[in-house]
């Protein structure tokens, strides 16, 4: 009988120095179990990448490091309930990417605040524009 490949459904490894240079990765994951969302999440902020949600990370890593780390994942997860997306992105759909970040200005402070307070919003948007135009 055939074995099955421990690779299956993750991108095949292939020999040293043939791996492409670094992509902007974007990992998604949507996990029911505390403990292994909070590793989860370290475990990106590991290989370099940002969280840009709660449950989002965004940053550069070369093909080698995305597939060791969608090994590392699908091993941490093992048997549980799980939605995990590692999703690499061209550069070029960055050039007219739209930010859209809104939060507390005193986010770091609202222990202190009373309850009394009206918290202030601060609404920033980025556009990046094209090189083209």
């Amino acid at each position: 009988m055939a074995r099955r490949s421990s690779y299956a459904g993750i991108l095949q490894p292939r020999q040293l120095g043939a791996g492409s240079p670094e992509v902007s990765v974007l990992v998604l994951y949507d996990v029911e179990n505390d403990r292994i969302r909070d590793k989860l999440a370290d475990l990106c902020m590991n290989y370099g990448l940002v969280r840009i949600q709660f449950s989002a990370f965004l940053g550069k890593i070369n093909r080698n490091r995305r597939q060791e780390l969608s090994l590392r994942i699908r091993d941490l997860i093992g048997n549980q309930s799980a939605r995990v997306r590692v999703i690499p992105i061209v550069e070029d759909a960055f050039k007219d990417m739209w930010i859209l970040d809104q939060y507390r200005v005193d986010a770091d402070k609202a222990d202190e605040r009373t309850e009394k307070a009206v918290p202030q919003n601060r609404l920033v948007l980025k556009i990046i524009p094209s090189e083209d135009r």
